[in-house]
């Protein structure tokens, strides 16, 4: 589902996406610091996003048969009827033509009843802005594992000092904490934010964890200092890649502590394993 919000996130940028496969169970982190080299591959392999979605789409088809080629169409001609780059949207219905053996003029037929057909409103509805009904759902568990503590345990919010919305990588997740910070009152949070992050804002409410009252102070300080670490080595390696030369020497100390800590957090951590096991 997120990606198939993710071609409309397209039509926002103007621009291709790609898509990096990863191994099963893992996800970059994992990847970049096993084999920086086997993700830079794995980068460099990267698939256009459409092409990913045919892939995936007609991976358990047999496009031999007309059931298969009626189920592939049925699947991919939302998907193409999306599209809204006049240069590659010809590409696709040639594609999508190939797969399910029919003309390319048939399929135009049903790529035109597919899209959304212009209406005129009597009265002016209030609806979600168009960037918040199309960008997808960045897949953040870190920040909604934090943004999930905050919203069930409320008590915590006077101590929350070291945590910034930019910290947030996920638009979404920025924009709840936003809200979270200007309400005395959870039950009123919905009011702050577009109708289109409701569904996503009680996900996280309603997310359980199973931590204790006990730790969770310690888990969410953890969390923070992990989203903070992640937000200046993002900062860092955009500075590097525009040639950026300055820099600051309070935030580079701070990034050395926040690394030590995180480093002593995860040493802890094994060692209570390794104390459980034995």
């Amino acid at each position: 589902e997120a990606m198939l919000r993710t071609v409309g996130y397209e039509n926002i940028l103007n621009a291709e996406m790609r898509v990096i496969v990863m191994p099963e169970g893992k996800d970059p982190d994992d990847v970049i610091r096993e084999d920086i080299k086997a993700w830079q591959e794995m980068v460099d392999k990267a698939m256009p996003l459409l092409d990913y979605m045919f892939e995936k789409t007609t991976a358990n088809l047999d496009l031999t048969t007309a059931n298969g080629q009626k189920q592939a169409g049925e699947k991919l001609a939302p998907i193409v009827a999306d599209i809204k780059d006049t240069i590659r949207l010809p590409h696709y219905i040639q594609k999508l033509a190939s797969l399910t053996s029919k003309d390319v003029n048939t399929i135009k037929a049903v790529i035109s009843e597919l899209k959304p057909k212009p209406v005129k409103r009597k009265t002016l509805e209030p609806k979600p802005s168009l960037a918040h009904a199309l960008r997808p759902l960045v897949s953040t568990p870190r920040e909604e594992y934090l943004l999930a503590i905050l919203l069930q345990h409320p008590t915590l919010k006077n101590e929350i000092e070291d945590l910034s919305p930019e910290y947030f990588e996920s638009s979404e997740n920025r924009e709840i904490f936003n809200a979270w910070r200007e309400v005395d009152d959870i039950s009123s949070l919905k009011e702050k934010l577009d109708p289109a992050v409701h569904e996503h804002l009680d996900v996280i409410i309603n997310r359980k964890l199973p931590e204790t009252r006990n730790n969770i102070e310690n888990k969410l300080n953890d969390s923070i200092m992990r989203l903070k670490e992640k937000y200046l080595k993002n900062m860092a390696a955009r500075k590097a890649e525009s040639g950026e030369a300055d820099i600051d020497p309070a935030r580079l100390e701070e990034d050395v502590q926040i690394s030590a800590q995180l480093r002593e957090l995860d040493a802890r951590k094994g060692q209570k394993r390794t104390g459980a096991r034995r």
